[in-house]
């Protein structure tokens, strides 16, 4: 399996590094306010990026960037994806593993293996809720597992969630809470509307009530923050 997209720049998605970003066109959800829905419903027509050509641009740009952001889509449906970050390890870079959390695994795995620095992991909602992202039980069930991995703290981590307003009430935040007790980090991102998204009806949390719900998480969490606000 191939990357299907590449951001040669960021100075947003690695904290504290300057970094690329590949991008697979596989998932396992099914959210309707995701901003890469289109390239993951027509994944035929975007071209793949070889990775030869990947390891290329980065063996160049080796100095100028830090690290290497692994995305999607869901980066863990990828059956190559160990081999693939051990050749991006082998450049020098650090990597970020962006999940859904749905393969603990593979994200054990690759955490005990030393061959990714950071994990951000997507909170959809409270447990309760997940059905309406992933039909299956075991998923919900594995997405609890990845949690729990990352709160024993092996390696740097943050979950964060993009808050809609018909989606994230302060009940649901408070279940959250629970589930995330003891966690380090938690970011709370501002939902806008692009070209990508499914549900272009959907609203974001007003900016008071989201940092209603940063005073809720900070009495769980040790650092809660918004982003994007």
């Amino acid at each position: 399996m191939e990357f299907k997209g590449i951001n040669k720049l960021s100075l947003l998605d690695y904290p504290g590094k300057v970094a690329a970003i590949l991008y697979v066109d596989v998932c396992n959800f099914c959210c309707e306010y995701c901003h890469n829905w289109n390239t993951l419903i027509a994944p035929k027509d975007n071209d793949d990026l070889f990775f030869n050509d990947i390891l290329s641009f980065l063996n160049k740009r080796v100095g100028v960037l830090d690290g290497v952001v692994i995305s999607g889509g869901e980066p863990t449906l990828m059956p190559d994806l160990e081999s693939k970050i051990k050749k991006i390890k082998e450049l020098g870079y650090a990597v970020k593993l962006d999940t859904n959390g749905t393969n603990p695994e593979v994200v054990e795995s690759l955490i005990s293996q030393g061959l990714i620095d950071y994990v951000a992991m997507d909170i959809k909602s409270s447990l309760d809720d997940y059905h309406r992202f992933v039909k299956s039980d075991q998923l919900i069930e594995n997405v609890k597992k990845t949690i729990d991995l990352l709160k024993q703290n092996q390696i740097d981590y943050e979950f964060r969630i993009t808050l809609i307003e018909e989606y994230h009430s302060e009940n649901v935040i408070n279940k959250i809470a629970e589930l995330l007790n003891g966690a380090k980090r938690f970011y709370l991102q501002q939902f806008k509307v692009s070209d990508g998204v499914l549900n272009k009806n959907l609203h974001p949390v007003d900016e008071g009530i989201a940092n209603r719900y940063v005073e809720i998480l900070s009495h769980f969490i040790d650092e809660v923050e918004l982003r994007g606000y």
